[in-house]
């Protein structure tokens, strides 16, 4: 696993890493709006049109990238104090225009030798750079395309508004497929280098053996260069030396320091199966590409990106785009069939797992990034090319704007399966197929404008803020064209007037601040690219690096700009030059452009400082234990049976027990397995290390899937025994391998089965809770019932066993008729827990599940009954995945904590809009059917796609003969009535996990914060780890196998709640807690190690275990 490498080139991050995250709740302190107005061409005098013309030549169907676009670069070409425009154009002339004062420009580009058309050539992507370091901007063009000139092009400025193109003579007249290039200075000797992304011509049905292979061996004009710059006006190319030679779809790069150690890494956004690049600087002139470590998924057709602090935490985090729709509609004619299969294929082929989707990759700080798009509304915007995340009102935090519009619906499924109709028929060849470009349909989209909330989330006002350009938009920028203090917006759309809007923020918001950074670095990098600045204002924290090339095939102005909110002064501003030496200004007046120079003999160099790290609550020591065990899982593929599942249902262990099991007053545990693999004991020993015991028992009953399991005494003698619940979805419901397993311990740790002590029902379950509910003085079971397989979601039966052992004969009897009729079919149970809720002195239990409310079953004299409506619980309906119990407000009661899905997946949940299920044999095949629910605009719309839900029901086709028809089609229209009437139904009106503090005789609902919500908590565990008093929470997550058009849920690495009292219960930050708990947790359980160690075992699904320890604080 990558870590963050704490080295010495920065001092100021490490002091603020999350101190504001956890000291500060600074919220957006204005209006969470924007306020732009479009400058007219008429005024403007900028009339630019990226046009482009299909012929029987070329046209998409023989060059597919015909609608990509093109970029946009702004910059002060001639040093006047105002930033121009340049627009490149796929098919006629570039255009610069000069920048003549309040939003009036001048077309220069004649006369500046700037058409970029001197041959037929293909423009991509566009970059203002310095690179000859005579402190003018230069432009460098990429170029790709169906045409035979490919090379790019540079155009060096010559200090009177002309131009002369000059590639060859640095080097840089790349003949490759480029899209876009980054000037940066990544070795660090001064100048500036550059990284040349690739987008080499490849068949749209390429295979995932075909990406797999070209990763191996690309050929030089296919692949992304890294060109060095000598320091004598020419670039050599190094790929392969710096380890960098790769073969990408690439449409955009983001460079960023995302590691903090002062070296630049590199971000590469590739398209289809072309998995992306997370390159890390090594600081030796080499890379290493650590995407699989760093994040869990990426985006599938990964478009545009920008790098950029959006919680102000100091950590850079990244946005990607893709192609997903916003909207039923759409989604549902777009929508590609997906095989499990293929998918899965890929992620063994090392192409990583790729979700069409846009990413926000939060930066943990340790090394790894969480996606959380779906939690910050920003999952779905529609074919969109181009991010960026910048300050649009001046409060403070970065707001987002996304580029938007494909030039024709290529992806439209009733068009692409006449096209094949036709081809198969005859009536189509090469050379007349151009013709049915006519019957492709066209939807133009706006783009998107996204307001910070200052906690991870985003709002959006589509088409409003004066922003909108219903169109397609390519390459943007943001730049300060009026030099009053916000930031304005500049686009170049495809057949379409390039757009101009000025933002009003200075007298829409005026209690807003701002500060503006103009830099001057040294001789060898003018614009000192590659800087960085932290300014701290307060308890509040904001950090930007100098980086122009940023969305896609653009760049933005070389400078910094800064939003202050309703500060008027920044209190301490920290430039970090590209050399690593720093320089500090401290009570530094907002509202004005302020020029820095670099000291040439710095106060303080970075190098030379002392770093302080901080020392993380708890440690992984799973290495020093000597525990080697892994679970792993059976292939069992679920969808066959269930084409429309959720999930998978069959993968819900392993099970974990702790407990001393050979009397020498130290804990071991029991790991279970999945079917087909072996459970193990591990034996502590004095040294706080375990040893495997093997043990002949476990291996009889390996064929069983283990989901819980629970050390206990069953028969008073003082040692403890073993439960085991047997789950899974593998089998028949009737199958004995759903039959539980009690092991009786002779007090040495060595276990036999007792088959007979248990009631013979057999159950899919899920957990395994023990109390004395009678107050008999032995302990009794509850057994949560999970499922009925192959029956999802028909409410499951969970039991109540009643513990009547003696010493003549040990006996568990199950009198759940007796006691606790609620629960047959109570639901799909997932934890339990017992505890005196009412405080009457009596066990009562509290389950969650699946579909289900947290239920409240309270013991009314050794009978069970449901109060969970008179609590005020029985509307909050989610998928309920673990229970904890604790008085966390110190009030002398027990409050708990649920753990649900979360609200960063696909799936969303509210009481206006639920979540909803039915369940059937809707097309009366004898098989029961599956048809998932979601609201958009009133509407409850089917949420899976013709194709997989004409493949579990096949009269879908017939009912609806078009993807238009299907995408039309809400559950009433595409169900029978009565059909509806008796299915299963749910509706689940939560995702958010949930602290719930109890008020006596009710309890009141308060979801965790937002950091809590970026997955599901599967298991908590709860103690007062700091010694304050106040119980704390760590908490872990995920949800791996979702059915394959829904990413999976994977952005949890572990957290930990502090509980500062009340209802103030704070996620700290991985670079405190030191938890770095990847994959799909299970349980998390305490046990103690030798010398009174204080520590807990984590159990991961298809992962080996983890054991971290503390010392409290």
């Amino acid at each position: 696993m990558y870590y963050i490498k704490f080295k010495k080139y920065f001092l100021f991050i490490v002091f603020i890493i999350y101190s504001c995250q956890e000291s500060k709740k600074n919220k957006n302190s204005s209006k969470l709006e924007l306020s732009f107005s479009k400058v007219d061409k008429s005024y403007s005098k900028i009339n630019f049109t990226n046009r482009i013309t299909e012929v029987p030549q070329l046209n998409y169907f023989n060059f597919p990238y015909m609608y990509n676009g093109g970029g946009v670069a702004v910059g002060d070409v001639n040093n006047d104090g105002l930033q121009d425009i340049y627009f490149v154009a796929n098919m006629t002339d570039n255009a610069l225009y000069l920048n003549k004062g309040d939003f009036k420009f001048e077309d220069i580009t004649a006369k500046s030798n700037l058409s970029g058309k001197d041959n037929l050539r293909w423009s991509n992507g566009v970059t203002m750079a310095d690179v000859n370091n005579d402190g003018w901007l230069d432009i460098y063009i990429c170029a790709s395309g169906p045409f035979k000139t490919r090379r790019n092009l540079l155009y060096i400025n010559n200090h009177d508004l002309t131009f002369t193109e000059k590639a060859k003579e640095f080097g840089l007249d790349d003949n490759g497929y480029s899209t876009q290039s980054v000037f940066f200075d990544y070795d660090r000797d001064g100048d500036l280098d550059m990284y040349l992304c690739s987008y080499a011509p490849t068949a749209l049905e390429a295979t995932n053996a075909y990406y797999a292979e070209k990763q191996q061996n690309p050929s030089e004009e296919e692949r992304d260069k890294l060109y060095k710059n000598n320091g004598n006006n020419y670039f050599t190319d190094v790929t392969e030396v710096a380890g960098l030679k790769n073969f990408g779809l690439s449409l955009n790069i983001s460079t960023s320091d995302f590691n903090n150690d002062g070296w630049y890494d590199i971000y590469v956004s590739n398209d289809f199966n072309s998995p992306d690049f997370y390159y890390i600087n090594n600081g030796d002139g080499t890379f290493t590409d650590k995407l699989a470590s760093a994040m869990n998924h990426t985006a599938n057709f990964g478009m545009g990106t920008d790098a950029a602090d959006i919680n102000n935490d100091g950590f850079i985090d990244l946005l990607q785009l893709d192609m997903s729709n916003d909207n039923n509609k759409e989604r549902k004619t777009n929508m590609s069939a997906m095989s499990p299969e293929l998918f899965q294929e890929a992620v063994d082929m090392g192409l990583h797992h790729q979700y069409m989707k846009n990413n926000l990759q939060l930066n943990n700080g340790n090394g790894t990034f969480s996606d959380i798009a779906d939690l910050a509304s920003l999952s779905n915007t529609n074919w969109s090319w181009s991010v960026l995340m910048c300050d649009l009102n001046n409060n403070g935090w970065k707001d987002i704007f996304i580029s938007n519009g494909m030039r024709r619906k290529v992806n439209d499924n009733d068009f692409n399966n006449l096209d094949r109709k036709l081809q198969e028929e005859g009536k189509i060849n090469d050379k007349n197929r151009y013709l049915l470009i006519k019957e492709m349909p066209v939807v133009a989209h706006d783009n998107y404008a996204f307001v910070n909330k200052g906690d991870l989330t985003f709002k959006t006002i589509k088409g409003n803020w004066g922003l909108s350009h219903v169109g397609f938009s390519q390459g943007i920028a943001y730049v300060d064209l009026d030099n009053d203090g916000d930031l304005d917006m500049v686009m170049n759309n495809l057949d379409d007037v390039a757009g101009v809007y000025k933002n009003n923020a200075i007298d829409s918001f005026p209690n807003n601040h701002y500060l503006r950074l103009k830099l001057k670095g040294t001789l060898d990098n003018h614009f000192a690219i590659g800087a960085k600045v932290n300014v701290k204002i307060g308890e509040s924290y904001q950090s930007q690096e100098l980086i122009p090339t940023r969305g896609y095939l653009s760049s933005v102005e070389p400078m910094l700009h800064f939003g202050l909110g309703n500060n008027k002064k920044v209190d301490t501003l920290e430039v970090t030059w590209p050399n690593g030496n720093k320089q500090f200004l401290y009570n530094v007046k907002g509202n004005r452009t302020l020029e820095i120079v670099q000291e040439k003999e710095p106060k303080e160099l970075l190098r030379n400082k002392k770093i302080e790290s901080h020392t993380p609550l708890f440690v992984d020591i799973t290495n020093n234990c000597g525990i080697n065990y892994t679970h792993k899982e059976n292939n069992f593929n679920d969808y066959i049976r269930e084409t429309l599942l959720p999930h998978k249902m069959s993968q819900q262990g392993p099970a974990l027990a702790v407990g001393d099991i050979n009397g020498d007053n130290l804990d071991d545990f029991y790991v279970g397995g999945a079917k087909g693999y072996t459970g193990a004991f591990y034996i502590q020993l004095p040294d706080a290390t375990f040893k495997q015991i093997i043990s002949p028992v476990l291996e009889d009953d390996k064929n069983h899937e283990d989901v819980s399991s629970l050390f206990f005494d069953v028969d008073n003698d003082g040692d403890l025994d073993l439960y085991v619940v047997s789950g899974g979805n593998e089998e028949p419901a009737s199958s004995k391998y759903y039959k539980d397993r009690l092991y009786i311990n002779n007090g040495k740790g060595n276990f036999k089965k007792n088959s007979k002590a248990l009631p013979p029902f057999l159950a899919s379950g899920s957990k395994v809770r023990a109390a004395d509910y009678d107050n008999d003085g032995d302990l009794d079971l509850f057994i949560g019932g999970r499922q009925i397989p192959g029956k999802y979601p028909f409410p499951a039966t969970s039991y109540i066993l009643q513990n009547n052992s003696t010493k003549e004969k040990i006996s568990l009897q199950d009198i759940t008729n007796q006691i606790a009729p609620v629960l047959k079919e109570i639901g799909m149970v997932t934890d339990a827990n017992w505890a005196d809720f009412d405080k009457d002195g009596k066990k009562d239990l509290i389950l969650v599940g699946e579909w289900m409310p947290i239920t409240l079953l309270k013991n009314d004299n050794g009978k069970f009954v449901d109060v969970t409506d008179s609590y005020g619980l029985g509307k909050q309906v989610g998928w309920w995945n673990s229970i904890a119990t604790a008085d966390m407000d110190n009030d002398g009661d027990l409050d708990f904590i649920a753990g649900n899905l979360g609200l960063n997946y696909k799936y969303k949940a509210s009481n206006k809009s639920p979540f909803e299920i039915f369940s059937n044999d809707f097309d009366k095949n004898g098989t029961n059917d599956i048809v998932l629910g979601f609201y958009e605009q009133g509407n409850l719309f089917p949420l899976r796609g013709r194709s997989c839900t004409s493949s579990q029901m096949p009269y879908i086709k017939k009912k609806f003969p078009t993807y238009k028809a299907f995408s039309k089609a809400t559950i009433m229209d595409i169900l029978e009535q009565e059909d509806i009437k008796n299915a299963v139904h749910y509706k689940a009106n939560t995702f958010a996990s949930t602290y719930f503090r109890n008020e006596r005789k009710r309890f009141v609902a308060v979801p965790l914060e937002n950091h809590a919500q970026t997955s599901s908590i599967n298991s908590m565990y709860i103690n007062d780890f700091n010694d304050d008093g106040y119980k704390d929470i760590i908490a872990g997550g995920n949800l791996y196998e979702s059915e394959i058009e829904t990413p999976r849920n994977d952005a949890s690495y572990g957290i930990y709640i502090k509980n500062k009292g009340g209802n103030n219960l704070n996620v700290v930050s991985p670079i405190k807690s030191g938890l770095n708990l990847r994959g799909e947790i299970r349980e998390i359980v305490e046990i103690k190690l030798a010398n009174q160690q204080n520590a807990f075992l984590v159990a991961r699904n298809e992962e080996s275990l983890k054991i971290y320890n503390y010392k409290k604080q």
